[in-house]
């Protein structure tokens, strides 16, 4: 089969490998399509600290089970799938107390373990998830990324009428949009400095769009709102710059939901004092530890559109240069191996 290999840090390479053996407990799936993360671009940079390379990245991906081990029963040949990438241990205390996202034991496909870049991917039979018909294999393969929004928002409890800021309109931060919009958020404000992603993001709902490029942005939020803040932000994008923004567009007793992936040497410098007067609440939200079947869910019946979030389709030999941010105007890439 072919494969994208990452062997080291900027180091990508396209390979003939066997078709990987499975276990009596696992599935061998025919990958259709596997999504383009920031997690695969910080992989590929080497600033992903638990990854283990050497490595065939990718694990935001649907696709077809061509084979299954002695004793699985859940799933059969031909089954059409998405793969929930994260492996946790099931008997620390995390795991026992329905936290296992932060199992200290967790391995992931893609990350710590080979995953969705290839022609076909070995998964754990407790890892696969049937694709519900008419849900199209490009959308299902958004099962993850949706899920891991899916379980920020939960965190996050937008109670009906609020007002929301969503720093930055990549995928995440898309999906993040139309969440924010079901669960009944007054308006929902979209701050980023690529123009093309604030047309999208007016196309799918967002009440007010601002490029942070241009200045003025906590300014321009409150007197949208009419002179207040907004009682929830997002931090869609990582780094120290989008959370400083949205905090200071928070009401007092506002929330913030870190959930872009910053780079482990970034650093964030905030007043306490600030935390304290107005009462902030900082949220972190880490994968998505029960939320994939919720997340097909939404896909299939249409309450989140992924379809506009698609900008790409490449062949596996082109990933590189998605890798490399040499694609442009990128918003989902989508690889079809």
């Amino acid at each position: 089969m072919k494969a994208a290999f990452i062997d080291k840090p900027h180091s990508l390479n396209i390979i003939d490998r066997d078709i990987p053996s499975f276990s009596s407990r696992e599935a061998l799936i025919k990958v259709h399509a596997c999504g383009v993360c920031g997690t695969d671009l910080h992989i590929y940079e080497g600033v992903m600290p638990w990854a283990k390379l050497p490595l065939i990245p990718g694990h935001e991906f649907s696709g077809v089970v061509v084979d299954v081990g002695k004793y699985v029963d859940s799933v059969s040949i031909g089954d059409v799938v998405v793969v929930d990438p994260n492996i946790t241990c099931g008997l620390c205390r995390y795991c026992r107390s329905a936290k296992r996202n932060l199992c200290p034991n967790i391995e992931s496909i893609g990350v710590t373990r080979d995953g969705g870049f290839a022609e076909y991917v070995v998964a754990p039979i407790s890892q696969l998830y049937r694709v519900p018909s008419g849900l199209s294999l490009d959308e299902a393969a958004f099962t993850e990324p949706v899920a891991c929004c899916l379980h920020g928002i939960t965190r996050l409890s937008i109670k009906p009428g609020e007002d929301v800021l969503i720093v930055g309109a990549g995928p995440i931060g898309l999906v993040h949009l139309q969440l924010a919009k079901r669960t009944g958020a007054g308006r929902v404000i979209v701050a980023e400095v690529n123009d093309m992603r604030l047309k999208l993001a007016e196309k799918l709902g967002a009440d007010l769009t601002v490029n942070p490029s241009e200045g003025g942005t906590v300014e321009t939020v409150k007197g949208f709102l009419k002179g207040k803040g907004v009682e929830a932000a997002i931090d869609a994008a990582g780094g120290s710059t989008p959370l400083t923004l949205a905090l200071s567009c928070l009401e007092p007793g506002g929330r913030l939901l870190v959930f872009g992936v910053a780079s482990e040497n970034d650093t964030w410098t905030i007043k306490p004092y600030d935390i304290y007067k107005r009462e902030l609440t900082i949220i972190g939200s880490f994968i998505n530890p029960y939320e994939m079947d919720s997340a097909l869910n939404l896909l299939a019946s249409g309450a989140i559109d992924v379809k506009p979030l698609i900008s790409h389709v490449i062949k596996l030999e082109d990933l590189e240069k998605a890798l490399k941010r040499e694609i442009p105007n990128t918003i989902k890439v989508l690889v079809k191996p």
